[in-house]
């Protein structure tokens, strides 16, 4: 079923939906926040991770055995302000992220694996073929009043999926309707909701009012 939480900034990691939760079986989502040069230290386990900034920038150390590497991570102040930088780590790889004079705020998204596939560390706008990664990622961001039903992002049949809401001015509503069994459920979120799309359901019609931003993450089948 599907259903949603909010999200209140806070410093460090925020843990949100993990596997288990809210009818997810695969995905994990958090959020980490970091003032100027504060730095944060994770190991991926059996997961690829995927660190997508929302606003500032930091230097990313990927190190493990012979999988090293390292980058800057982040272009954008914030959301509403150009496209993202993503980066790919894979599983059993230490990673450490050094945060930059403005601090940085990155969504952390995790998906079961044991490929052995290399660090990406991409720049704003660029991309990475849907076969060297076990996560997909897509950002929408939409103008006030704009009715978006033929822009909804297309959820794949037995798909789960988790979409991250943020508004221009903090003020803001999208309604989605989701396509539930034998019926439709109509769903409101506001700033900084977490939504989840769980394997049964379907988007069918979107509709926001105010200027927003969504970030969707979805196990690339």
């Amino acid at each position: 079923m599907s259903a949603s939480k909010n999200y209140t900034p806070t410093n460090g990691y925020t843990e949100i939906v993990k596997p288990g939760e809210m009818g997810i079986t695969k995905l994990h989502f958090g959020i980490l926040r970091l003032t100027s040069e504060a730095t944060f230290f994770d190991h991926s386990d059996d997961t690829e991770v995927a660190l997508i900034a929302l606003g500032g920038d930091c230097t990313l150390l990927v190190g493990h055995n012979g999988n090293k590497a390292n980058g800057i991570l982040g272009e954008r102040p914030d959301v509403f302000h150009g496209e993202a930088c993503i980066a790919y780590v894979p599983h059993h790889t230490t990673y450490e992220i050094l945060a930059g004079e403005s601090g940085i705020e990155i969504a952390v998204c995790k998906v079961p694996s044991h490929s052995e596939s290399a660090t990406v560390i991409l720049e704003a706008g660029e991309a990475v073929g849907e076969d060297k990664t076990h996560l997909r990622i897509s950002e929408n961001v939409f103008s006030d009043d704009l009715e978006a039903s033929t822009n909804a992002p297309t959820i794949p049949a037995k798909a789960e999926a988790i979409c991250f809401h943020r508004f221009l001015d903090g003020n803001g509503d999208v309604t989605f309707d989701i396509a539930h069994s034998t019926e439709t459920i109509r769903v409101q979120l506001y700033h900084n909701d977490v939504f989840v799309v769980s394997e049964n359901d379907n988007v069918v019609a979107l509709t926001s009012e105010g200027s927003g931003y969504q970030l969707w993450v979805q196990p690339n089948l």
